[in-house]
């Protein structure tokens, strides 16, 4: 985009914002009021608008507002700052004014979110002993986001990686730990261990839950550092639809849909998201682009009948299919060619579920989960059009599960559960149509007593290709005033081997490296051999181990402080032990220069630190927060061989050789020892918008031993760290009009270490809602 248009678009932005009157629409007869909060006292600057129309208006400093309407039923939405919205519908006759008196409830049972991702049972976040987190969809709005890495990228704790897509840490352990849920189920489909988070659009999304620390009690394999469940929205009564698209840098459009019906008995939901984009390239030496052209299509379903008040059946589905043009280069016999590739992916999933509720005190599910996750890939000759590889991949995942919630009083809840899972990969890299099946069982007691809060529970796990496991869990929580709440959890969490790790069986077409899953390297190896590609066996195949699932011990300790009604903040201290931890290493050289890798049990690692959060609402429209996470991780056998001064270095200053030192020591790769994050927001009630700048910090993290001493230890070894400052503003025309815009990355950065940094980026969009 060039400056010209740029300048004109934040003129004609600028314009809208300032002068677009709402008072230039047709009114007739007048109403009045007062609105007051629980305490009697006048609340100024609350808007009133009526809905489907463009009427609105606020309230002064005495609580009073005034506005005219057309005769008829009218719909009010009150709202403010602070406070909870209120619906109020009102009959305009006669040339009377109506005078009406609302009192809005504040903004303790607005910030009091729930979650339904730390007990599987509906709670108060705030109540949970256990770090968790929401992020409501307004608050997503606020930001502008695309994706959900967009909305990831800005919490405490949460770190947006590049590895093979958008990759999480959470508590410093990475993607393969953390487990992505669509309204409770998991999402498949991960390359490498990540799970893309671009695949992810964010319109539909109702909130976020976070949950931090081993969740693996109740959710399993793939949830030892935490949990992300996206609960995506439910229709409002009568009908609903919304349009939205915006307009990004890089030719990135992306555009949004959603019709909605609920009545007395049946709701049903629809949602359509396109999403296309030129991508970018931050390295014009290559052919290959940093980030390839593509277009992606999500469409969900989510539809709902109450048999009766007790039965009610529930159908949710998606669909997601992305595909994607890039070239890149190879040199055969001294001579470069370029290679064409196309790629595709997909996933779908469809989830029925029953829920009966005789009575209060006991609540049944019953639940299906089917997905399946799909890729494929063509590479050409760009000379020719002569096949270079070709390759594809199948995965198909289905869960039954039976949860049983039984409400035993208002202090004790217990919940029970019940299932089983199948998992099936047929591709190109594996030999054979390859099949998981597992089986688990899971039990929970809640007992919630005043100032105390205790959560107890664990998950048993059989699995055909690993020993069976038990997960344990333990929180508990102490209010120890209104202002000062102290929680602590203990929790087991384990990863199993996954498909890869036992199975792959995979050679670079490219480069010539192999890797081959742990169940097929004696056999591989053999093979190779006869074949006479093995220059060198390093590790005898014969002398290795079944690897074994992965597992952890998790602490956290927290403290949520009250400084004032408008000030609070917490503090949470982990610590993440992790045993057979799975690792690729090479096993043999191969006769071409490249290796054979395969998959080992080998480390122990351990990451802990402190994340720290502080909320201040500095006005009634204004609001500020600050977050820092300091984040300590280590590989143990690595420590020991630095304490045992076995780790040696030469110095560039003096050329000396040395030894390592324990404060010399980097961690493990691709962890920031610092990050933070400090936003700002501003809402304007009275003109109907708000705007937002948040900054978000990333210290310098390891990117490898360049020094050959198998430790990151010099300054070297290490990526720049970098801030981001996004911008973000939104004006609402009417009640059914709303404008977009923003710069996301204002200081243009960029970092050769992390491909995500695409430089600076704009956007507007415009987003319609009726009624």
């Amino acid at each position: 985009m060039n400056k010209r248009i740029r300048r004109l678009i934040v003129m004609l932005l600028s314009y809208l914002y300032l002068s677009y009157p709402a008072s230039l629409l047709a009114q007739s007869q007048s109403i009045s009021g007062r609105i007051l909060n629980m305490q009697g006292k006048a609340v100024s600057l609350a808007s009133v608008s009526t809905a489907g129309s463009t009427q609105g208006t606020v309230s002064d400093e005495d609580g009073t507002f005034r506005l005219k309407l057309s005769e008829g039923k009218h719909s009010l939405l009150i709202s403010c700052l602070g406070y909870q919205s209120v619906k109020r519908i009102i009959e305009v006759s006669g040339p009377q004014t109506s005078e009406l008196e609302i009192v809005l409830s504040d903004s303790e049972a607005q910030l009091d979110e729930v979650t339904v991702t730390a007990t599987r049972t509906l709670r108060s976040a705030e109540n949970v002993p256990m770090p968790v987190q929401v992020i409501r969809s307004e608050q997503i709005e606020q930001i502008g986001a695309l994706r959900l890495k967009d909305v990831l990228l800005e919490q405490t704790g949460l770190q947006i990686v590049s590895d093979h897509g958008s990759g999480l840490q959470m508590q410093g352990l990475s993607s393969d730990y953390i487990m992505i849920l669509i309204d409770g189920e998991p999402l498949i489909g991960r390359t490498a261990g990540t799970l893309d988070l671009d695949r992810i659009a964010v319109d539909n999304i109702a909130r976020v839950e976070i949950i931090k620390g081993p969740s693996s009690s109740l959710y399993g394999s793939e949830a030892m550092a935490g949990v992300i469940n996206i609960i995506t929205k439910e229709g409002s009564d009568g009908f609903n639809a919304s349009l939205r698209s915006r307009y990004r840098s890089f030719n990135t459009w992306d555009m949004s849909t959603q019709l909605g019906y609920k009545g007395e008995k049946a709701s049903a939901r629809f949602f359509a998201n396109r999403l296309s984009t030129d991508g970018y390239d931050l390295n014009k030496e290559t052919l290959s682009m940093t980030a390839a052209p593509y277009q992606a299509y999500t469409l969900q379903t989510d539809l709902a009948y109450n048999f009766s008040d007790q039965l009610k059946l529930n159908i949710k589905g998606r669909y997601y299919q992305e595909e994607q043009e890039n070239q890149s280069e190879i040199t055969e016999e001294g001579i470069l060619l370029a290679l064409d590739e196309t790629g595709e992916q997909s996933d779908w999933n469809l989830m029925p579920t029953l829920s009966f509720r005789p009575n209060d005190s006991h609540r049944i599910q019953l639940r299906s989960y089917t997905s399946g996750y799909s890729t494929a890939a063509d590479i050409h000759y760009q000379s020719d059009g002569k096949p270079y590889d070709q390759s594809y991949f199948d995965q198909l995942f289905n869960r039954s599960e039976l949860q049983y919630d039984w409400y035993i009083s208002d202090s004790h809840i217990s919940t029970f559960g019940l299932g089983h899972t199948r998992e099936t990969v047929e591709a190109t890299r594996y030999d054979e149509d390859n099949r998981f099946t597992a089986s688990y069982g899971f039990v929970q007691h809640q007992w919630i007593a005043g100032r105390f809060d205790l959560v107890a529970g664990g998950r048993f796990d059989t699995h055909s290709e690993y020993q069976s496991r038990f997960s344990p869990k333990l929180a508990a929580a102490y209010r120890i005033n209104d202002q000062l709440k102290v929680q602590a959890s203990l929790g087991g969490g384990y990863k199993a081997p996954d498909f890869r790790q036992l199975l792959l069986n995979f050679t670079n077409s490219t480069v010539g490296y192999t890797v081959i899953g742990a169940q097929l390297i004696e056999e591989k190896i053999a093979e190779l051999q006869a074949q006479g590609q093995i220059e060198t066996i390093f590790i005898d195949p014969n002398t290795l181990e079944a690897i074994k699932a992965e597992s952890s011990l998790a602490y956290n300790l927290g403290i949520n402080y009250e400084i004032s009604k408008d000030w609070r903040t917490e503090l949470n201290l982990f610590r993440n032990e992790i045993k057979n931890l799975i690792n690729s290493a090479p096993i043999a050289s191969k006769t071409n220069g490249q290796s054979v890798f395969s998959y080992f049990n080998t480390d122990e690692v351990v990451t802990q630190g402190l994340e720290w959060q502080s909320f201040y609402q500095i006005s009634s429209s204004l609001k500020f927060s600050v977050g820092y996470q300091f984040l300590d991780t280590r590989d143990k056998a690595e420590v020991e061989r630095i304490k045992n001064g076995e780790v040696f270095r030469r110095n560039p200053t003096t050329q000396s050789t040395e030894r390592v030192k324990l404060s010399d020591y980097g961690g493990l790769v691709n962890r920031s020892r610092h990050s933070g994050n400090a936003k700002l927001l501003y809402i304007n009630n009275q003109h109907k918008y708000d705007a937002s700048l948040r900054a978000i910090y990333r210290g310098r993290w390891g990117i490898g031993d360049a020094n050959g001493n198998g430790v990151i230890d010099t300054d070297s070894e290490y990526a720049d760290s970098y801030w981001l400052l996004n911008f973000a503003a939104n004006k609402a025309l009417t009640s059914w009009l709303k404008l977009e815009s923003g710069i996301n990355n204002v200081l243009d950065k960029t970092n050769s270490m992390e491909p995500n940094l695409a430089g600076r980026i704009w956007y507007a969009g415009l987003h319609l809602r009726f009624p």
